[in-house]
């Protein structure tokens, strides 16, 4: 009896100790921790992943681009290379012949020239998707060219981000290097004006070329009541880019700060530029300043897509600021043989609607997001093409130029010096767009 006892004794703080075991909450933030940090690990990886194929993406793309654009161009070439070769030459000099063999076709016709089109897929591991069941991404980058016998004129209008965060970690610097590449391979070639681009610096303002507000038929004075420094302006209507010299227009008081000269002198619209080294001089003068108003920078280079906007080019023309080629351009909207090029990028996102502040434009974000994407819906029906490029930006920025984009693959997500490959795949992909149209 004594020893049964003993037995249930000895058992008794056992049972108290897995009771109060039970019953502890010590170290219960640190397994809620390691949940967090898993769950943060995957969120971060998941971006990783994302811009490893952004990044796949574009170096395909572009390979795709140049390629069938130069054997498009081959057809006179004495030697008389197999289009298929050449194009399969450039995707095994980028390390991609895999990608595309097997899926090049070729058209010939004495009427319309030759036709290439390339199919490349691939595929890419993930490092972190995985771990949610994502082991690969695949992706597919299309291209066409076509030669033909007819002429065309291409007109871009560069719509560029110049707000005060594009002084941040070299953003302008990049900028500057991816632009000036751009220009020169879209403006060397150029002859007769066939290849015209117009500069849109936008920050909380944009800044039309000095002498050209008097041509518009209906634009306000400033809310404030004071025509000092109105010479910025903004829009009372975003969803139609048709008529502009009729749009109803306000004139707004500029917001000047310390860089008031920069501001005024360096960074108006710049319409209509041929020559690479004024393209080059006007890149070099861009510089951070102020707010992120997206909407308002795509509406202003929007008009310069507008044939009603003649009275104002041909005002520039004889003033000496336009090469006297462009007088009474923009072209018809209906006009053949005419590649309209929009490239639309930005570091940050929509933000000048804050309460009591100077750059206040509009009641809140969802409109001004609303009013960008309104107007890009605009250019894409008059068949603009949109290339968005978010550079360094955040979620609600990139998601505005993913939206504004003609396609998936005129969509760039882009950091640091992969500006330039992004930039670089946009001016193929306009000049691969254009032999398209010589059919």
């Amino acid at each position: 009896m004594l020893k049964r006892v003993h037995a249930r004794s000895g058992l008794a703080p056992l049972w108290r100790r897995i009771a109060i075991f039970q019953r502890a909450e010590d170290g219960a933030i640190l397994i809620f921790g390691l949940f967090a940090f898993v769950i943060m690990l995957m969120v971060g990886g998941v971006a990783v992943d994302m811009m490893r194929y952004e990044a796949h993406r574009v170096h395909m793309q572009g390979t795709a681009d140049r390629a069938v654009l130069a054997a498009a161009m081959l057809r006179e070439n004495p030697a008389n290379p197999d289009p298929r070769d050449v194009v399969q030459a450039y995707f095994d000099a980028e390390g991609l012949g895999d990608h595309v063999r097997g899926r090049i076709s070729v058209q010939e016709s004495a009427a319309t020239g030759r036709t290439v089109s390339v199919d490349p897929e691939g595929n890419m591991d993930t490092f972190f998707l995985r771990w949610s069941g994502v082991n690969r991404l695949n992706m597919s980058t299309p291209a066409t060219a076509s030669e033909g016998l007819a002429s065309v004129d291409i007109e871009i209008v560069m719509v560029l981000d110049v707000s005060g965060s594009m002084n941040d970690v070299g953003r302008m610097d990049n900028l500057r290097s991816a632009a000036i590449d751009f220009v020169e391979d879209m403006l060397r070639d150029s002859q007769n004006g066939n290849v015209a681009i117009t500069f849109v610096p936008y920050s909380t303002e944009v800044i039309m070329p000095a002498g050209t507000l008097g041509y518009f038929n209906n634009l306000a004075d400033p809310l404030s009541g004071s025509m000092n420094n109105a010479f910025c302006i903004d829009f009372q209507s975003w969803d139609s880019v048709t008529d502009s010299i009729n749009a109803p227009m306000i004139r707004r008081n500029c917001v000047l700060n310390s860089n008031t000269s920069y501001l005024i002198n360096e960074m108006p619209i710049r319409p209509y530029v041929r020559d690479v080294n004024t393209a080059t001089a006007i890149i070099n003068a861009l510089g951070p300043n102020w707010g992120t108003s997206i909407d308002l920078g795509v509406r202003a280079g929007a008009m310069f897509f507008d044939p009603t906007l003649r009275p104002v080019i041909n005002h520039l023309v004889d003033n000496g600021e336009v090469d006297s080629i462009f007088a009474n351009r923009p072209h018809d909207w209906e006009r053949p043989a005419t590649v309209r090029a929009m490239v639309l990028m930005t570091d940050g996102e929509n933000c000048c609607f804050w309460a009591n502040d100077p750059s206040t434009r509009k009641p809140d974000l969802v409109t001004q997001d609303a009013d960008t994407v309104s107007v890009c819906t605009a250019l894409k029906a008059q068949n603009v093409q949109i290339y968005g490029v978010a550079f360094e930006a955040p979620e609600g920025g990139a998601a505005l130029m993913e939206a504004c984009a003609s396609s998936p693959n005129h969509y760039f997500n882009s950091s640091g010096e992969e500006l330039i490959a992004a930039f670089q795949s946009i001016a193929t992909h306009v000049q691969t767009f254009s032999l398209r149209l010589t059919q």
